[in-house]
């Protein structure tokens, strides 16, 4: 059987093993093809053509080289070698690379690290192997997502929300993820840098530090919590890749007890619209659901309130999120508990099409109007407890549900076992599944997801 390993190359033209590499293959003295790509965008082309793909080959000493290009190669079944630069000094493991070769590698090394790490490919065959990955339990704070659509108030309800989480003495981190930011406007912050961007650059191709992330965020000190500004123009999200938006989350979660995200309700993919740019615009939106623990469903009342927070419930639900993780909450309610439980029925059977049960969402909270509450926005002052109470509330209640509901937890989230529609080309690809820990004895959990 001809077997040889098939070595994707990533590097500077003039770089000194690229060239010794393409040598050794021309002579065949080493079982390789090697497959020259100067940018990343080129290595992406070759992998997402089909071409399967032994290893992935990087220059350390690439600037451009990232997070996305080691999940990409992944996703072809190929594991990442990086050939270490010493100017450079990333944490190559933390970044995803499965092994690193000395600068002045000797044949006989590279043929040692593939035979450790890759597969041969034979000439006649161009499919992967079904691969499994397992990731480790690591302990995070809670991630609660609060969204809505234009004009609900989402971002007076995340505001609510993480003052209330702060005065229970948590550690909680508020970040602005919309495209058009204005919790920098509503705290009176005065500067517009550093904020989202730095946080998301911060983890492009390294796992930042949680005094480096606290350096990017605000200390609102009236309110207890920090707050991570959004991006400063609506376009500045066409530097947002998604596996570094994933990474900054993970530091935010990292860092703090609690992370709060308000965020637009778009969730449109790629499978879903053919474009990969739609994806990556709502990069931010579709990280911190597919990772909340929680999502607030901020809505009005009235006709066109029921409408919005029925269609985002059935975008949320086809993203992978469980119902009973949704908590609608309605802005502005009435007073009238006659007109409250009118509402709450409505809500009720606008969704239940998409409730595991089969009964709809769980009865929404409700949120009185405010009165004075602009001009505690324009002081930045602390908000009523009126506002935060309920919300604090909604949100324990809600986990200990999420708890009793069985869904597994492994101290960063929930772990979603959905099924995924199957496109032509899908066979045999590479899969990512989530650990299952060991649910025996004690239930229950705090807000950091430890078991009780």
């Amino acid at each position: 059987m001809d077997e040889r390993y098939v070595v994707l190359g990533l590097a500077r033209s003039r770089c000194r093993w690229f060239v010794e590499l393409a040598h050794w293959a021309t002579a065949a003295v080493a079982p390789i093809e090697f497959i020259k790509c100067l940018t990343a965008e080129e290595a992406r082309a070759v992998m997402g053509a089909g071409r399967r793909v032994s290893a992935l080959l990087v220059d350390g000493g690439l600037s451009r080289f990232d997070r996305d290009i080691v999940d990409a190669a992944a996703a072809a079944g190929a594991p990442t070698i990086l050939v270490e630069d010493p100017r450079s000094a990333r944490d190559w493991e933390a970044l995803g690379c499965a092994a690193v070769l000395d600068a002045e590698f000797s044949r006989d090394q590279l043929v040692d690290v593939l035979g450790r790490w890759a597969r041969r490919v034979e000439r006649a065959s161009d499919r992967n192997a079904a691969r499994v990955d397992l990731d480790p339990a690591v302990c995070r704070g809670r991630l609660v997502a609060v969204t809505g659509a234009g004009g609900s108030g989402t971002s007076t309800v995340a505001m609510a929300l993480a003052q209330a989480m702060a005065d229970a003495g948590l550690e909680v981190g508020l970040v602005d993820g919309c495209r058009r930011a204005d919790l920098a406007m509503y705290h009176d912050v005065g500067d517009v840098i550093p904020g989202l961007p730095e946080l998301v650059e911060l983890h492009r191709a390294d796992t930042a530090d949680p005094d480096q992330i606290r350096s990017l965020l605000f200390g609102i000190d009236d309110r207890g919590y920090r707050l991570l500004l959004g991006l400063r123009r609506a376009r500045d999200w066409a530097g947002l890749r998604p596996r570094a938006v994933e990474a900054a989350l993970d530091g935010m979660r990292r860092t703090h007890d609690v992370v709060v995200v308000d965020h637009d309700a778009d969730l449109e993919r790629e499978a879903e619209t053919g474009s990969v740019d739609i994806e990556d615009r709502h990069a931010v939106a579709l990280a911190t659901v597919s990772s909340a623990d929680l999502v607030l469903l901020v809505s009005r009342p009235g006709v066109k309130g029921l409408h919005d927070l029925a269609r985002i419930t059935d975008d949320l639900c086809r993203s992978g999120l469980p119902a009973h993780r949704i908590v609608p909450v309605v802005n502005g309610a009435p007073r009238s508990a006659a007109t409250r439980a009118q509402l709450a029925r409505a809500v009720r059977e606008l969704t239940m099409a998409r409730s595991v049960e089969g009964g709809g969402l769980r009865s929404p909270v409700f949120i009185r109007t405010v009165r004075g509450l602009e001009g505690r926005h324009r002081a930045a002052d602390r908000l009523p407890e009126q506002l935060t109470r309920p919300l604090a509330r909604a949100v324990d209640q809600a986990m200990v549900r999420a708890a009793a509901a069985g869904v597994v937890d492994r101290g960063n989230g929930p772990v979603h076992h959905t099924p995924e529609r199957i496109r032509p080309g899908d066979l045999g690809t590479r899969l990512q599944l989530g650990t299952t820990p060991d649910t025996n004895g004690p239930s229950g959990i705090d807000v950091r997801g430890d078991v009780a």
